[in-house]
């Protein structure tokens, strides 16, 4: 069991550091829909890493924020020059996912008028499924 209210409380603080504290007590997978949640927040500069964390751990309920993620141009990112790496990101994490919803949201990605997006769909979809093994990342 974790405390949901410390996980809670880090969220609506916009306290990421408190957020990854938090979940580093609990298992990755039961961590997965607070990091969708804080994915497609402005208040913080840790897209790149939440993105990668939801793609090593895989977890089929976080595929509609990570495209969604993937077709937003987060401020930081943009003034940064990372959104197009960001969006590559998403589109791998969306190939680890593996499912028939992670497919399609590749599938419309790679038919965006966005040639980044569109590229990075078609890669995903090269790649897709990467499959995960049960034991490496739990």
């Amino acid at each position: 069991m974790y405390d949901y209210n410390e996980i809670r409380a880090a969220i609506d603080s916009h306290n990421i550091d408190a957020l990854w504290k938090a979940l580093v007590k609990i298992n990755k997978r039961a961590g997965a829909p607070f990091l969708a949640e804080v994915l497609l927040e402005e208040w913080h500069d840790s897209h790149e890493d939440i993105v990668f964390e939801l793609g090593l751990i895989g977890e089929p309920s976080t595929t509609n924020a990570i495209a969604k993620a993937a077709v937003t141009s987060f401020e930081h990112l943009v003034e940064w020059g990372n959104l197009q790496a960001f969006q590559r990101k998403c589109a791998y994490s969306l190939a680890r996912i593996g499912t028939s919803e992670s497919r399609a949201a590749l599938e419309l990605l790679s038919k965006s008028s966005d040639e980044y997006i569109s590229e990075y769909g078609k890669e995903g979809l090269k790649h897709w499924p990467m499959p995960y093994r049960e034991g490496e990342y739990a």
